[in-house]
């Protein structure tokens, strides 16, 4: 079923914004100016800096964020091994978001081995982040690599408790390797610690509907649509119920208009998108 999910392999675009010790005037100015996404008025400061400043590893650091961001992954790389080399080893935050930088660099020139190695650099420099994690599992998941992908989204289910994500990710993981029942299993842990979460029942009813549960796949679908109506995992399961089970589709679909009267409009337009004319 990983198919449904290539949205979740999608690079996960990691901030390089870690405390930069204790700025100079300039430096904190053009640091503002980044923040506040003034991205070509930063990096014209940022390079004044490191032309008079060439050893300033923290505005090397930012000009390789800035050119990772306009989609200039070379020049990207450049300033971010100019960065690595100077940025004080003791750093070990502001190194990681830099080799996460680098990572994204590293996978828009197809470089997965450099990317992956990156990536393994950053967690192994800042554990605790997190969006490091999430990136290398996305990208392995990118690979078809689903049992090392299930490591981390395994470790960010525990780790990251606040976050549907990692739980998601793990079922995404487990049916990638034909888990089914288990990526099911995780799923039910997503929604019983996030209810409310649209995407976590759209990837429920996406399992459903591929273990054939059919009547189980609507319902999560409608109460998906109901989060979030314009959910394109519960649209996608929506398209497929109708190819398969219309009538019972249409049918719960009309009891939802009929128990939502505030909303009947919407449910009465998926009817006509997903179901056929008497």
């Amino acid at each position: 079923m990983h198919k449904i999910f290539t949205l979740l392999a999608a690079a996960i675009a990691i901030p390089c914004t870690a405390w930069a010790g204790y700025p100079s005037p300039q430096l904190q100015k053009a640091i503002e100016a980044y923040n506040q996404e003034h991205y070509e008025s930063a990096l014209q400061q940022f390079t004044a800096i490191v032309t008079q400043q060439p050893r300033q590893g923290y505005a090397w650091g930012y000009i390789a964020r800035i050119r990772q961001h306009n989609e200039q992954p070379g020049q990207a790389l450049e300033a971010g091994r100019k960065a690595l080399e100077l940025v004080p080893q003791p750093d070990s935050v502001f190194r990681a978001s830099l080799h996460a930088c680098m990572a994204s660099s590293y996978t828009a020139t197809r470089d997965t081995a450099a990317a992956l190695d990156a990536l393994d650099h950053a967690v192994a420099l800042d554990a605790h982040d997190p969006d490091y994690r999430y990136q290398r599992a996305s990208l392995l998941m990118k690979h078809g690599r689903c049992s090392q992908a299930e490591t981390d989204y395994r470790y960010l289910a525990q780790a990251d408790t606040l976050n549907p994500d990692g739980l998601m990710g793990l079922g995404t993981a487990l049916d990638c390797q034909g888990r089914a029942q288990e990526a099911l299993e995780a799923f039910d842990q997503a929604i019983a610690r996030f209810p409310a979460d649209d995407g976590a029942r759209a990837f429920r009813a996406a399992q459903y509907f591929n273990l054939r549960r059919y009547s189980e796949a609507a319902d999560d679908a409608i109460s998906s649509l109901e989060l979030k109506p314009d959910n394109r995992h519960a649209l996608w399961v929506m398209s497929n119920l109708a190819a398969v089970d219309a009538t019972g589709l249409a049918a719960k679909l009309k009891a939802k208009q009929a128990a939502d009267a505030a909303h009947a409009g919407y449910w009465a337009s998926l009817i006509n998108q997903f179901t056929p004319a008497p």
